[in-house]
């Protein structure tokens, strides 16, 4: 259940974290649903944080879950996925690989975007961006 609060112009607001928990469990359930196994979540690291890590087959699959609400002040989740967030996102792959080593392992970043609607009453627009970045 997704919180909301009363925001100062008398509308209702979802929480992000909660927003951004919601995303990334809708996102773990459209992979499983498509057969792969998740592998970690939440993965974490002096870098920062991989969402989630799946495998596809022979594939190792590093995820970037992005939410928005269509129309809000922060642009598109796709748009968040900026160079910036695409080179931390590989540093941390990095360390993942280091430590688990997997140096031969076949390995890709995967973005699945999440748009949900202003009034939250509908599904949310899932895309499931292969070979990302």
């Amino acid at each position: 259940m997704i919180e909301r609060k009363q925001s100062s112009t008398g509308g209702v607001q979802r929480n992000r974290r909660e927003i951004g928990k919601q995303a990334e469990q809708q996102a773990e359930q459209h992979l499983t649903r498509i057969g792969w196994t998740i592998v970690e979540r939440n993965w974490r690291c002096r870098q920062g944080e991989l969402d989630l890590i799946a495998r596809d087959g022979e594939w190792w699959v590093f995820i970037e879950v992005r939410s928005r609400t269509e129309g809000g002040s922060f642009g598109t989740a796709r748009e968040a996925i900026d160079m910036r967030k695409q080179q931390q996102v590989r540093a941390i792959v990095e360390q993942y690989i280091h430590r688990h080593r997997l140096y031969e392992a076949k390995i890709r970043c995967d973005a699945i975007i999440i748009t949900y609607t202003r009034r939250g009453d509908a599904l949310p627009e899932l895309e499931h961006i292969a070979h990302a970045f």
